[in-house]
């Protein structure tokens, strides 16, 4: 678990996953907060997800987390890593907060949260992020935690994109 200032970010285990799948009142009543019921935009991503989890068990630690918003006992989000990390101890950061907790600060304490964790895991010695090729809230975000931008790529899913790393130091 990662915890910062007002965020509780749990890692997915089988009984998570479960829960997930079995529904938002299931989920509330595992975990013990508010679940509202938009708490995530990428629904659809969770089975498979949960499939590629539990084949390849080094993940458990470099994939899915739930966002708490301690404050308020409440889901609001997911992210995680996008993977282990690789070869060169590169590691990528993903996340999301449902839109009536953006723009108070929770983005950035949550991508510096993850950040930390990751360097501070044995291995890790890069960190990268992607945001649309647009300056946006994610950008301030990355720019604020040190996050460079290296090089603009075209994704076939998502479109022209920014590419953020953060070497450790």
């Amino acid at each position: 678990m990662i915890l910062t200032p007002n965020l509780r970010i749990v890692p997915c285990d089988d009984t998570l996953f479960d829960a997930i799948r079995m529904g938002n009142n299931t989920l509330a009543r595992v975990m013990g907060v508010n679940v509202p019921k938009k708490w995530t935009e990428f629904r659809d991503t969770f089975t498979p997800s949960y499939h590629r989890w539990k084949a390849h068990p080094p993940l458990r630690d470099w994939w899915v987390y739930l966002i708490i918003h301690v404050p308020d006992n409440m889901l609001i989000g997911s992210c995680g890593y996008k993977g282990e990390p690789d070869a060169s101890g590169m590691v990528e950061i993903g996340y999301e907060i449902m839109p009536s907790h953006r723009l108070k600060g929770l983005g950035l304490e949550l991508a510096k949260g993850l950040t930390e964790h990751a360097l501070a895991q044995p291995g890790v010695h890069k960190i990268l992020a992607h945001t649309v090729r647009e300056e946006n809230a994610s950008v301030r975000i990355l720019e604020k935690i040190g996050f460079k931008q290296t090089e603009d790529i075209t994704d076939s899913d998502e479109g022209p994109l920014w590419r953020w790393e953060l070497a450790r130091k």
